[in-house]
């Protein structure tokens, strides 16, 4: 028989699980599904604490925003569904420095509506913000973030996945070696950076440039399903200025919870044309295809050696927390629910039989984060199945064998060793 029932939420008190990179409806290859009740009810089923509204920027969604939530307590909003919200947004600047084109996302939190008003006015003068959730602007990082401090002091920036090729700070095709390089005398004041799926916070221990900034991770959901898939469990109370300084000090950060990187789609060099994948030693010196000599995508463990000092160091307790250097918060993987069930059964991930073992779970369970990752596994063998508890147990471990991703292309992560 199984145990007790587990509680909603396994976290001590003043402990959140936040996701603080989503997306609306009105953004760019995102779900239509993606309203506000949406998101709350796929936090409450992820198990999520917190979310950002995502896309505040886009003058539609804005207005439902308003209309929607209510101000509960100093810059958290909660929808008639009982979601909780932060308002945020990414944005995408683009423009020339140093004789090369840059594209950086950026990640941008404010504590109010009155802050977003004033960053939505200045932005409008660039752009016709009606035209994507995540607005292409052609600014520069420095002088986005300028505009957006200027509005409130109390707004953060927060480069997003800051090694993907294409819109990464690091990337490899339109970023920077260095946050200075990026954001000039404003760089004192960003505080975090987000890992994005490609990489994990031992891999970005190794970067100096990082030694004085956090390290965050969230889902850049553009579905309710990918909501927390990557997450960070903070210590702090509900309230704006908490949050926010939680996650730009290490010692606020408690743990984040990451994709395999290998399982995002640009861990590794290579031509999806040509199905060419390779490791960094094993790419040409002129970086360049081995099959047709088309330009390959370097990616992020290319990045990561080229601006790296020091060598990898992390170390995974039994319970499969993984911890490193003094001072930085560990972390644990994370395979989503769905993909694992699937990969377990040998059925498709959107197939009523993995749907109907992932509600058992939730039903048992409170919610899909605490079934991966607190349940025990004789009560999962009971509630599911013996390959579903033995899958569970393969990640919490590490034990998992990865096709690595690479030039868009997501990796394949499986428990069948």
């Amino acid at each position: 028989m199984p145990g007790a029932r587990l509680p909603d939420n396994q976290l001590p008190a003043n402990q959140l699980r936040v996701d603080l990179h989503t997306h609306s409806r009105f953004a760019m290859s995102t779900s239509p599904l993606l309203d506000i009740d949406t998101l709350a009810a796929g936090a409450r089923r992820k198990g999520l604490d917190l979310l950002t509204t995502g896309d505040f920027t886009h003058p539609v969604w804005l207005d439902e925003l308003k209309s929607e939530l209510t101000e509960t307590s100093d810059g958290v909003f909660e929808s008639h569904s009982g979601g909780k919200f932060i308002l945020g947004t990414e944005i995408s600047c683009v423009w020339k420095q140093d004789g090369r084109g840059r594209r950086v996302h950026l990640l941008v939190l404010a504590p109010g509506f009155d802050a977003v008003d004033a960053i939505c006015e200045e932005l409008a003068r660039l752009q016709r913000l009606e035209s994507d959730g995540r607005p292409i602007l052609k600014i520069s990082a420095r002088d986005l973030a300028e505009i957006v401090w200027t509005a409130s002091d109390r707004c953060v920036v927060i480069p997003a996945h800051v090694w993907t090729p294409w819109y990464g700070l690091y990337g490899s095709k339109s970023g920077f070696d260095s946050i200075e390089e990026c954001f000039g005398d404003l760089s004192g004041r960003i505080r975090a950076i987000e890992t994005g799926l490609s990489s994990d916070p031992a891999m970005n221990w190794r970067v100096p440039d990082l030694d004085s900034r956090s390290i965050v991770s969230f889902s850049d959901a553009h579905s309710p399903a990918s909501l927390g898939r990557e997450f960070t469990v903070i210590q702090s109370d509900l309230d704006y200025d908490a949050v926010t300084d939680a996650i730009q000090i290490c010692g606020g950060i408690v743990e984040t919870v990451e994709f395999f990187p290998e399982n995002g789609k640009y861990h590794l060099n290579g031509h999806r044309k040509c199905g060419i994948r390779l490791e960094p030693h094993e790419t040409p010196e002129d970086g360049r295809c081995p099959a047709c000599s088309r330009p390959l995508t370097l990616g992020v463990l290319q990045r990561l050696e080229e601006l790296s000092d020091r060598p990898a160091h992390a170390t995974m307790t039994s319970g499969g927390l993984i911890s490193g250097p003094a001072g930085r918060p560990p972390f644990r993987r994370l395979v989503q629910l769905a993909d694992l069930v699937s990969d377990a059964l040998g059925v498709g991930p959107k197939s009523r039989t993995v749907a109907r073992a992932c509600d058992a779970l939730v039903d048992e369970f409170g919610n899909e984060l605490t079934a991966l990752l607190h349940a025990p596994i004789a009560d999962i063998t009971y509630t599911a199945s013996p390959p579903i508890a033995s899958a569970i147990d393969a990640v919490r471990r590490g034990r998992v064998d990865i096709q690595a991703g690479y030039d868009g292309v997501y990796g394949t992560v499986s428990t069948h060793r």
